[in-house]
C-alpha cells in the first residue's frame, strides 16, 4: 500500500491525461516514429499511430520497439517490447498496436509510467520541481547533441583516411552529405542551448517557452542510415554510426520525459 510520504514525494497523473505523442524507435533499423499511448496493463502496452502524426511508420508483427518511455512494474523498469498484435482502424485512420514489454533500463530522471496504478509518477524528492527536472533534461540533451557532433567528426576523418573514395569523391561527399548533417546538428543544438538559457533565465516560465513541435524537430535524427549503406560493411564505420544512433535514442527518451513533464503542467 502506498504510504502518505510517497504521495508527497511523487506527483501523479492519470494515464487519461496523456494526450500528446511520444517518439519510439524500431530497434533493428533505428527508424523513429511518433505514437500515442492508449493503455497500459500487466499484459503490456497499447499504442496507436494515427495518420495525422507528422512522423509515422507502419509496424508489423514481431517488430521490436523501443518506446523510450520507462514503464515501472514490480520494481522493474521496461522500455522495449515486441509487437504481439496490430490492426488498422479505418474509421479513426490509425494503426493500433499491442506490445509485450520484455526489457529495459532504470529511468534516469524519476519520471515514469507506473503500470500498477496506471499513472505517470514524477519523483519530486530532494526538493526538486518540474522546472528543475526540465532544466536537467535540456542540459543533458545539449551534451548529447555535442556528442553527435564529435562522432560525426570522427566519421568524417575516417572516411577521408580509409574510405574508398578519390579526393574528389570525398570532397563532394563531405560537402553535400556530412556538411549538411553537421549544419543541422548545430542548428538543433543551438535551439536546445537557447531553451536551456530560457530555463535558467526564467525557471518558472520554462514550460511556457517549450514548443513541443519545435522540440521534436530538434530532437529527431539528422543522420539517416540509408545515406551510409555502402559504408556499413566496414566494422569501424558501423561502430561510429551505431554510437550516433545510441545518442539519438537517448535524445528520444529525453524528449518523452519533457512531454511527460509538460503534461504535468496542464
Amino acid at each position: 500500500m502506498t504510504q502518505p510520504s510517497d504521495f508527497r514525494r511523487f506527483m501523479r497523473l492519470d494515464i487519461a491525461s496523456v494526450v500528446l505523442p511520444f517518439i519510439g524507435q524500431r530497434t533493428n533499423d533505428f527508424q523513429p516514429f511518433q505514437y500515442m499511448l492508449m493503455d497500459v496493463s500487466q499484459g503490456g502496452v497499447g499504442i496507436s499511430i494515427p495518420r495525422w502524426l507528422a512522423s509515422r511508420e507502419r509496424l508489423h508483427m514481431d517488430n521490436e520497439i523501443n518506446l523510450h518511455v520507462p514503464f515501472s512494474m514490480d520494481g522493474t523498469t521496461l522500455t522495449i517490447g515486441s509487437v504481439v498484435r496490430e490492426q488498422w482502424h479505418a474509421d479513426d485512420e490509425e494503426q493500433r498496436i499491442g506490445l509485450q514489454l520484455t526489457r529495459g533500463a532504470p529511468d534516469k530522471y524519476g519520471v515514469f509510467f507506473e503500470i500498477d496504478s496506471r499513472e505517470i509518477a514524477i519523483d519530486l524528492g530532494g526538493m526538486r520541481t518540474l522546472e528543475n527536472i526540465l532544466l536537467r533534461v535540456v542540459k543533458d540533451s545539449v551534451l548529447l547533441k555535442r556528442g553527435v557532433l564529435i562522432y560525426l567528426r570522427h566519421l568524417s576523418a575516417y572516411f577521408s583516411r580509409l574510405g574508398e573514395y578519390t579526393p574528389e569523391e570525398y570532397h563532394a561527399f563531405r560537402e553535400t552529405v556530412l556538411g549538411d548533417i553537421d549544419q543541422r546538428v548545430r542548428e538543433n543544438m543551438r535551439y536546445l542551448e537557447s531553451l536551456q538559457q530560457a530555463c535558467l533565465d526564467r525557471p518558472k516560465a520554462g514550460f511556457e517557452t517549450l514548443d513541443l513541435e519545435e522540440l521534436r524537430r530538434a530532437m529527431e535524427p539528422e543522420l539517416y542510415l540509408d545515406l551510409f549503406r555502402t559504408a556499413l560493411g566496414d566494422d569501424t564505420a558501423a561502430l561510429y554510426l551505431r554510437a550516433i544512433k545510441d545518442l539519438e535514442g537517448r535524445l528520444f527518451s529525453n524528449y518523452n520525459t519533457m512531454v511527460m513533464l509538460y503534461i504535468g503542467t496542464l
